[in-house]
């Protein structure tokens, strides 16, 4: 049975808890022979208790404080502790709804990067671009910061205003944006495109579907909009993942059904070696020409897809290589309310091939890295991606039947 994974496409909720002393008499921090785990946190809270000079710490701050510092240990930026604020969050994300922005960001060697600024929100009127690097959230520097940390400092009531600092093509820029309830649809059509290309789509009978990211709602949603447009499309789909960072997997293998017929479309590999493998329900029924366009945001789930459609030569994949996320979160709910997310599988192609680190290769190379790029940079290289995927299709016969 299938059940609710996470790729955790916008990171890793990660606040180090140092433990920097100064004037401690001496032998006050010896440990205990013998002390055990929890002796040795109760003997902390009782010191905080008794000794620290601030008296405003509460039980929440040390209890949760803690839970961060235990997974903050592994190292692994995305195992993540949610104390219940940012579990409820995490969960309205994950259903479509929240409040903020409307863009998702990827962790790039330490910088917050915007992945993609989601069509007809605060974040796309404000000018935000795929590429833009956050440098200050409301003057708070974003260097290292971790990426869920930054996704909070994002978000907000309706209504109240986020100071951005961005730096684009060598240059910094003040942006403010207003919040507001963003309610994203995470498959969307050629509606986003340009009129010119719409119409080359029209005449040549191709169709165009993009996925934003991988929510409770998305195998539904695409399942409407592909067989609304299969029918008018005789000579094939164009399938967007550029800028996707993921999200469920399990929404992911529902795409994935829409086109794989038969056998398997991703393995998970847990910490004994165990492998496990998800296949295809034999739902599949189109069968007329794909290609995905994939950048280097596309992240995660939209890997898993991108790495079935490719292995099993379903769809030919055009644009530069992918982001290289191939590890499995698992959400757990905890107590009070809480929640974790913990990476505990690395994923595979129905090919058996590592994604971690690595990425997908397209087999067509177009366009560049977005990064630092100007706007018009971005939409150039966007554009030009675009029209290679129609070229693909445009020299293979149309079919009558999706």
């Amino acid at each position: 049975m299938r059940y609710q994974r996470t790729l955790a496409a916008v990171g890793a909720v990660i606040i180090v808890v140092g433990a920097y002393v100064a004037g401690y008499q001496a032998g006050a921090g010896r440990a205990r022979a013998g002390m055990s785990g929890f002796e040795l946190l109760r003997e902390v809270r009782r010191l905080v208790d008794t000794r620290y000079v601030d008296r405003r710490a509460t039980d929440d701050q040390l209890l949760y404080g803690a839970a961060r510092g235990m997974l903050d240990t592994l190292g692994d930026p995305y195992s993540r502790f949610m104390d219940p604020a940012a579990f409820k969050e995490f969960q309205a994300a994950s259903a479509g709804t929240f409040s903020g922005i409307g863009i998702t960001m990827e962790l790039v060697g330490g910088a917050v990067v915007v992945a993609s600024p989601i069509p007809g929100t605060p974040a796309e009127r404000a000018g935000l671009l795929a590429g833009d690097r956050i440098l200050r959230i409301d003057d708070r520097p974003t260097r290292d910061m971790p990426l869920q940390r930054a996704v909070a400092l994002i978000r907000g009531p309706e209504g109240t205003v986020v100071h951005l600092t961005v730096g684009r093509a060598g240059r910094t820029a003040q942006i403010a944006v207003t919040r507001g309830v963003i309610h994203a649809p995470s498959v969307q059509g050629e509606e986003v495109l340009d009129a010119a290309s719409r119409a080359r789509l029209h005449r040549l009978g191709v169709a165009y579907l993009r996925i934003l990211t991988f929510d409770q709602t998305t195998g539904r949603e695409f399942h409407d909009a592909l067989w609304r447009v299969a029918g008018s499309a005789p000579r094939g789909l164009i399938l967007d993942l550029r800028s996707n960072g993921g999200g469920l997997v399990d929404s992911a293998l529902r795409v994935a059904d829409e086109f794989v017929p038969s056998g398997p479309i991703v393995s998970t590999v847990d910490r004994n070696g165990k492998r496990t493998t998800e296949y295809a329900t034999g739902a599949a029924r189109y069968r007329r020409p794909l290609v995905v366009l994939v950048n280097e945001y596309t992240a995660s789930a939209s890997e898993i897809l991108a790495g079935a459609l490719q292995d099993d030569h379903l769809g030919t994949l055009i644009g530069v290589g992918t982001f290289g996320k191939g590890i499995v979160q698992t959400v757990f709910s905890l107590p009070y309310g809480a929640g974790a997310a913990i990476t505990t599988y690395q994923y595979l192609t129905p090919a058996g091939r590592v994604i971690h680190h690595k990425g997908l290769t397209p087999d067509v190379a177009a366009g560049s890295r977005l990064e630092g790029r100007p706007p018009e940079d971005v939409r150039r290289i966007q554009g030009a991606q675009l029209q290679r995927a129609i070229e693909i299709l445009e020299r293979r016969p149309a079919r009558s039947a999706p």
